[in-house]
């Protein structure tokens, strides 16, 4: 099979909006910043997402920043992502030009079955996560140099939806441009190394969590009057 390029995303063409945390953000990317705290609740921004305007250079960089200290007792993961459809049954791979400085964790891309927000569940620790663990690669080593990173992944023919993206997990900070989605022949070998999460810890998370809530007293309805 020839190699398609199938999606290019030169940053630099997208219309930018505004991200929460005050980057901006490529349009049709979605990001995931937040942490969670032992009630079930959202905890804190820890994370700040969107184009990096102070970065140089001929292509933009989008970059995922650690910027709250992170809780030892709970998942904490920041990532940009999108959706695709229309690739079932085809290898595809995800690659792009990445740079860290600072990391406590794994940063770097992955390829996730499934629509939306795959890594929320896994991060969460829900049941049976083990069967959902997003493809990913990560950077070899956050020393502030670009380097190219690829992930691979066969897409079952049932699967419509593939969700892509760039994660940086725990602290540290995390770039990535020159991004490209395509369609690959089988010479190229697909990725067998999964996202770079505490999987047992978050399963930890999940029950105590649980617990915690069951121990919650009975909650009134809040705004009954809808003002």
């Amino acid at each position: 099979m020839d190699f398609r390029a199938l999606l290019i995303i030169p940053l630099a063409a997208l219309v930018l909006s505004a991200g929460a945390a005050g980057l901006p953000m490529p349009e049709g990317w979605m990001a995931s910043r937040h942490a969670m705290l032992l009630d079930g609740t959202a905890g804190f921004d820890g994370y700040e997402i969107g184009i990096d305007t102070a970065v140089a250079g001929s292509s933009p960089s989008l970059t995922l920043h650690a910027i709250a200290a992170q809780r030892k007792d709970a998942p904490s993961v920041g990532h940009a992502f999108q959706t695709v459809t229309g690739y079932a049954g085809q290898r595809v791979r995800f690659s792009g030009q990445l740079r860290a400085e600072a990391a406590g964790g794994w940063a770097g891309l992955y390829l996730g079955l499934g629509e939306n927000d795959v890594l929320a569940p896994l991060t969460l620790g829900q049941p049976g996560v083990e069967k959902k663990l997003p493809a990913g690669v990560p950077l070899p080593a956050a020393d502030g140099v670009w380097r190219e990173v690829s992930v691979v992944m066969d897409v079952p023919a049932d699967e419509p939806f593939l969700t892509l993206g760039v994660a940086q997990v725990g602290e540290g900070q995390v770039w990535v441009r020159e991004l490209k989605f395509e369609v690959v022949g089988p010479e190229v070998q697909p990725t067998t190394t999964p996202v770079g999460i505490d999987w047992a810890g978050a399963r930890r998370f999940h029950a105590a969590a649980r617990a915690n809530m069951a121990k919650m007293p009975p909650q009134p309805l809040r705004n009954a009057a809808l003002d």
